[in-house]
């Protein structure tokens, strides 16, 4: 299928700044991924229920840690935009939100 619409970012608009840091206004925030994210969410990933609607599984910490990289690489190639999501104030993690083909 042929793509109908044109880039709306010219290419090196994303790679020639850091990813920000975003505040929701609620108290959360959308933050880069970081390497010691790992733990949390290889840990998520052992939850039935993430198993049962997730494609991915994670086997390590180790291996989560490379999905962490490629999420962070992927920012700078301008190919999808990737945000932990955690708690304003403590920096729990809570979740993710992703932008595909950007």
């Amino acid at each position: 299928m042929p793509y109908l619409t044109a880039p709306v970012l010219a290419p090196g608009t994303l790679s020639s700044t850091a990813q920000p840091t975003l505040p929701t206004g609620d108290g959360l925030l959308l933050r880069p991924w970081r390497a010691e994210d790992a733990p949390a969410v290889h840990a998520a990933f052992q939850d039935p229920v993430m198993q049962q609607w997730h494609a991915r599984a994670a086997d390590s910490v180790d291996e989560v840690g490379g999905w962490i990289e490629e999420w962070r690489k992927a920012w700078t190639q301008e190919q999808t935009a990737q945000w932990a999501v955690v708690d304003g104030g403590t920096d729990l993690l809570l979740g993710r939100v992703a932008l595909r083909e950007v």
